[in-house]
């Protein structure tokens, strides 16, 4: 009996082991500590995009929006609210590992289209200032965003990395999250702001980066499995 008591305690204590990793690897984060440590990554970035678009030279390159795309102010409520994803939608992320995946992949992705700002900068025409319901919202647009920086664009590449992560881990919000950005992403070259190709290009870096953070996401995954019982 005695022997059985032995085996039974020691067998708790190698599945005890086993499990503490599991439960250390998968312990979450509060949401408020998300929404704070998310900030400390999104606004810098905002940030640096803001000196970069308002302390470079005129760029020289200058190009042009395609003429089958219409000009409709009336979707910049909708381009500005991407960004919004941007802040807002990782604060989902339950998961630490995953949670840290996210900003990774938020971070290289940018880090891919920001140069390009500099090394080839370019500019965009936008098209005449308008009277109406959505005339001021565009000044203020105008002023505050010049139409630098145009290619590739990185307006997109937060909604796109935040949208995939919490898909991993919400399965119920994945098609959900599909639609809102098949439905938000066009309003970006509907505003002027960016054309279809330089979308595309954010949209390329932001699955870059979505390939990074999963690469540094599995080995956090891997230390989180039970170790084998003998």
């Amino acid at each position: 009996m005695l022997a059985k008591t032995v085996r039974v305690s020691k067998l708790t204590i190698v599945n005890t082991a086993a499990v503490q990793p599991l439960r250390k690897g998968n312990e979450t984060i509060g949401p408020f500590r998300r929404f704070v440590v998310n900030t400390l990554v999104v606004w810098p970035m905002l940030g640096l995009y803001m000196v970069i678009n308002h302390h470079q030279p005129p760029p020289t390159h200058t190009v042009t929006m395609p003429s089958w795309v219409p000009f409709l102010p009336e979707f910049l409520p909708i381009s500005i609210g991407l960004m919004l994803i941007t802040w807002f939608l990782p604060v989902a992320i339950c998961e630490r590992a995953r949670f840290i995946a996210c900003l990774r992949a938020n971070v290289c992705a940018w880090l891919l289209v920001a140069p390009w700002w500099i090394l080839t900068p370019t500019v965009m025409p936008r098209p005449p200032m308008i009277d109406g319901l959505w005339a001021e919202s565009f000044r203020l647009l105008v002023a505050v965003d010049q139409p630098y920086n145009v290619m590739p664009c990185a307006h997109g590449v937060g909604p796109v990395v935040a949208s995939w992560f919490v898909g991993r881990e919400r399965p119920a919000w994945r098609w959900p999250l599909i639609a809102v950005l098949l439905a938000t992403l066009p309003s970006i070259a509907l505003v002027w702001q960016h054309r279809p190709i330089d979308i595309l290009l954010g949209t390329v870096a932001a699955g870059i980066g979505i390939a990074l953070g999963e690469w540094f996401y599995s080995p956090a995954k891997q230390r989180m499995q039970p170790a084998a019982i003998p």
